[in-house]
C-alpha cells in the first residue's frame, strides 16, 4: 500500500508548465508542521515535501496562493530512476 494524506502549506510554487502531450503539470513543496505520538512521547514534527500534480489537480493549484492551506492525498515515488528523493504525487487537493 501506498498511500499519503498530508496537510500543509503550499511553498516554492513552480509556474505551471505542460508534458510534451499537453498534460498540465505543477510542482510545489508541502510544508507540514505537527505533534505526533511516537512511543508513547509527544514528538514535534515539521518538513517540507516535495510535490507534484497533473491534469486537473495542477490546473486548481495555479490558480491557488503560496501560503494557502491544503490537504494532499496521492502516493510516493522517487523523482526519476536516478534519484533517491521521494515525492508526494497529489491525486487531490482539498483547500482547508
Amino acid at each position: 500500500m501506498n498511500e499519503v494524506v498530508m496537510s500543509g502549506v503550499i511553498r516554492d510554487f513552480d509556474a505551471l508548465r505542460y508534458t510534451p502531450a499537453g498534460v498540465p503539470v505543477a510542482e510545489f513543496r508541502l510544508r507540514h508542521a505537527s505533534t505526533q505520538q511516537e512511543a508513547g512521547q509527544t514528538r514535534r514534527v515539521a518538513l517540507d515535501l516535495p510535490a507534484i500534480a497533473f491534469g486537473v489537480v495542477a490546473r486548481r493549484l495555479a490558480d491557488a496562493a503560496p501560503g494557502s492551506e491544503v490537504t494532499a492525498r496521492g502516493f510516493l515515488a522517487l523523482r526519476s530512476q536516478k534519484s533517491a528523493q521521494l515525492v508526494l504525487h497529489a491525486n487531490i487537493i482539498e483547500f482547508d
